[in-house]
Formats: structure tokens, sequence, C-alpha cells
């Protein structure tokens, strides 16, 4: 009897404990944002490969910058990150840049977000610009997404808008070329 009470015992506990708690409906937490909370960061090196992808041949941001020439060039230390990469054309008369930072907390996360926004300012103060990358440049972003920030200067427009369009149109059609690189980014934290 003794025996057979104890596996009873037993049988009860393993079974209690190989349940798991499923939320009710009722308790306030619901599916989706139970799934937001285990959302899982994307890697530097994924969302560089999905911006890349975006672009194709059209993505003419071929060198990678050292820690040090992110240092040098952009002001940002590799003590205020995890992870980056920074990419520049290796022919100077093109202007097409990305970089990626993903921030090691609050703190970092806001000096390198002043960095980017200083060096672009600097860029679109610069009159010694070539005159064909000038509305490239004006449509140039910062972007934010947790704790990454990006800098966005990509994409090539249609040549008979840079022939015949205004300053402005070419702006924003080089914005619209920058969505495209923070949209394929975006996907990648959903």
């Amino acid at each position: 009897m003794r025996k057979r009470l104890l596996a009873l015992i037993m049988a009860l506990s393993l079974a209690a404990g190989s349940t798991s708690y499923v939320p009710a409906l009722n308790d306030g937490v619901s599916v989706a944002e139970a799934a937001k909370k285990k959302v899982k960061t994307p890697s530097i090196k994924k969302i560089r490969k999905a911006v890349v992808n975006t672009f194709g041949e059209n993505y003419v941001a071929d060198v990678a910058l050292t820690s040090e020439e992110i240092k040098a060039k952009y002001g940002i230390s590799p003590s205020w990150y995890t992870d980056a990469v920074a990419e520049v054309p290796m022919i100077s008369s093109h202007v097409d840049t990305f970089i990626a930072v993903k921030a090691k907390n609050k703190n970092t996360k806001k000096k390198i977000k002043k960095k980017l926004s200083d060096y672009r300012k600097a860029l679109v103060a610069d009159t010694m610009q070539y005159p064909m990358n000038i509305p490239k440049i004006q449509a140039s972003r910062v972007y934010v997404k947790d704790n990454y920030l990006f800098f966005i200067m990509l994409g090539f427009i249609d040549s008979s808008l840079e022939e015949t369009g205004t300053d402005e149109q070419m702006i924003e059609a080089y914005k619209a070329e920058n969505q495209k690189a923070v949209d394929a980014i975006k996907a990648l934290f959903k």
C-alpha cells in the first residue's frame, strides 16, 4: 500500500512539473506582447548583409574601415560600441556611406548619435563637394533603432532625373533610396 501511495505521489509531482504556464486571455498578457519580449536583435553583420542585398550592384560603399579609421573619421571611440561597420566607396568621386554601430549603453548611444549627426552637418555644410553629390549628401540621414545607430547615404537615382530634375526632386529621390536601407533594417527587428 505504501509503495502504491509513493508511486502515485511521484507520478503526480512529475506530471505537475512537466506542465508549463500558459497565460490565460484574461491575464492581461497578450500573445503579441509575449512574442515582442522574445525578439532577438540582429547582428551588425546581418544588418549590413540585408542593406547590401537591398541595393545589389548599386551598393558602392565597398571599402570597410577599421575601428581606428572610424574613430579618426567620425570621432566614434571603439569603447562606445560592441560592434560596428563603416563602409565608404573606393572611388573618391562617390560619397556613398553606410555606418552601423551597436552602442554599449544609453550614454554611449547619445555620444554616437551626436558624432554621426555632427558628421552629417559637416558634410551638408561642405561647399567643396562634387556638384553631382550635393543632393545625395542633403538626403543622407542618421537613423536609430534600439541600441543601433546608422548613417545612411546610399543609392542611385534615374539619370534622366539627374539631368532634368530640380534639386528638390533629386533630394527626394535620394531620400527614397535611403529609406530602402531603413526598411531593410526595420524588417530584421520584427
